[in-house]
């Protein structure tokens, strides 16, 4: 295989505008996804093969057949050894009403279904779990990597020609996961438009400000998405304004979004590619969703300040290529948990010196026709601090972030006794944007440098790739908690 690296160093790419960047590409909304059962003849193109003394995983590798408690080979069954692993890692999604396409909290269902179950379970696709969580590249909260022998288990289930075994009532499904006691924000009901452009052939970005009246400073703790119109809204981002910081050439925020507003004045909002608009400067990035994302908690005892008196503006990035989708309408919201105090105060940044090189008159290429082309950036911790003004910082979370070239995303960080992996992404999946919080926060050192490598695929493009907002664009990003 032909590989292209590249690598950016150049301190001019990384200055303070692009680790606070925060505009996200096109994303396909999509829910849990699985291909269709297989036929009655068992064809399934998909399927691992596997035998009654347990099967194989993913990677060839012969697993380990399911044990009774006396040590002897036991047939499993769906009720006895199945059910209680797909009604702990699965039915959340895979229910009657849920958001994945078939259910897996019944027999008849989950047989049918088993081939592509075991399938995606093996190729780490389902759970949607990106970053590999086997204790080899970091730790992390509220993990849904499936444990090998669960794997393992429901192979051999398949492989024994899925026996239901006695059905039992003693499983609960899980409770909707939800966020309570949150303040509601939202857009107004908007048409988008292609705007085109090299950058964005079929989309559009548009800013909305809502004021939500704070009585004092307030802490960002929890927030949950819900887009209007899921085909079209491909990403959101709430960034706190303070409208009367001066802003250069006798202007405050107020008035910059003023004038952008009425460029425009019978339409709602103004275009905003960047963050809130040109010549806006944010407070932070506090809320960032992208499809498949779900309630975000922050780890416990931290928040994001939004200050009172500030406004937030709402970004949401429309996506237009599908034909059928121009014309349609979205109205959506964002519920806030917000607190009066925290015991430690962080802040989100999206650095992403690819996009960055944009801004400047450097834009980076990635060759077209090549299944795989590298592209490395490094951030050094002590340049980092200075820019913030900091003695010190614990990384608590990763937000890994690419578009539909990238095949995989990894950070590490490097330092005087050698590198360690931190966060990797095997194989991306855009319509599966997690924020991944650490069990243990790691304190990042002033001599050690954050080192982030992307991976892309560009076989399907005829034309060099370019940095950008667009869906034929890409982005080499990994967003980062920080608490100070």
């Amino acid at each position: 295989m032909r590989r292209t690296k590249l690598l950016r160093t150049s301190t001019k790419h990384l200055r303070l505008s692009t680790w606070t960047l925060c505009v996200l590409s096109s994303l396909a909304a999509q829910a849990c996804r699985e291909d269709q059962p297989a036929t009655d003849d068992g064809a399934d193109s998909g399927t691992t093969e596997a035998s009654a003394t347990g099967g194989v995983d993913s990677t060839g590798t012969e697993t380990d057949a399911v044990l009774d408690e006396t040590g002897t080979e036991a047939t499993p069954t769906f009720w006895d050894d199945v059910a209680p692993i797909l009604y702990e890692r699965c039915v959340g999604c895979h229910r009657e009403g849920g958001i994945g396409p078939m259910r897996l909290d019944d027999y008849e269902s989950a047989s049918a279904w088993a081939p592509v179950s075991v399938n995606a379970m093996q190729d780490r696709t389902m759970p949607p779990w990106l970053v590999t969580d086997d204790g080899s590249c970091g730790e992390f909260q509220h993990s849904k990597w499936m444990p090998p022998d669960e794997i393992d288990r429901i192979a051999a289930w398949l492989a024994a020609g899925t026996p239901e075994g006695q059905p039992r009532d003693d499983l609960s499904l899980p409770e909707p996961e939800q966020l309570t006691g949150v303040t509601e924000i939202g857009t107004p009901n908007f048409v988008p438009e292609i705007q085109g452009g090299d950058l964005a052939e079929f989309d559009e970005y548009r800013c909305f400000l809502v004021d939500p009246m704070l009585e004092g400073d307030r802490f960002l703790t929890g927030y949950d998405v819900l887009p209007g119109n899921e085909a079209i809204v491909h990403h959101v981002l709430v960034m706190p304004v303070d409208p009367d910081l001066p802003v250069g050439g006798g202007m405050t925020n107020a008035d910059v979004m003023q004038a952008l507003d009425d460029e425009s004045p019978t339409r709602d909002g103004w275009p905003c590619f960047g963050e809130a608009g040109d010549g806006v400067e944010v407070s932070g990035i506090p809320v960032v969703w992208a499809p498949g994302q779900g309630i975000v908690r922050f780890p416990e005892g931290t928040g994001l300040r939004v200050r009172q008196g500030e406004q937030l503006v709402i970004q949401m990035h429309y996506n237009l290529a599908n034909p059928t989708t121009i014309g349609m309408s979205d109205q959506s919201t964002v519920a806030l948990r917000l607190e009066e105090e925290v015991e430690r105060e962080g802040f989100m940044i999206l650095p992403d010196p690819f996009l960055g090189s944009i801004f400047e008159g450097d834009p980076i290429e990635l060759p077209p026709g090549e299944p795989s082309v590298e592209f490395t950036w490094e951030m050094p911790v002590g340049e980092m601090l200075g820019w913030f003004g900091l003695p010190g910082v614990d990384l608590y979370g990763v937000f890994p972030h690419m578009h539909e070239y990238g095949r995989s995303i990894d950070m590490h960080i490097d330092g005087p006794s050698g590198s360690e992996c931190a966060a990797e992404v095997r194989n991306w999946d855009f319509h599966w944007q997690l924020q991944y919080f650490f069990q243990q926060p790691r304190a990042l050192q002033p001599d050690e440098v954050l080192r982030v490598t992307c991976d892309f695929d560009t076989v399907g493009a005829d034309e060099p790739v370019l940095p950008g907002w667009g869906t034929h664009n890409e982005m080499c990003l990994m967003g980062l908690y920080l608490v100070p």
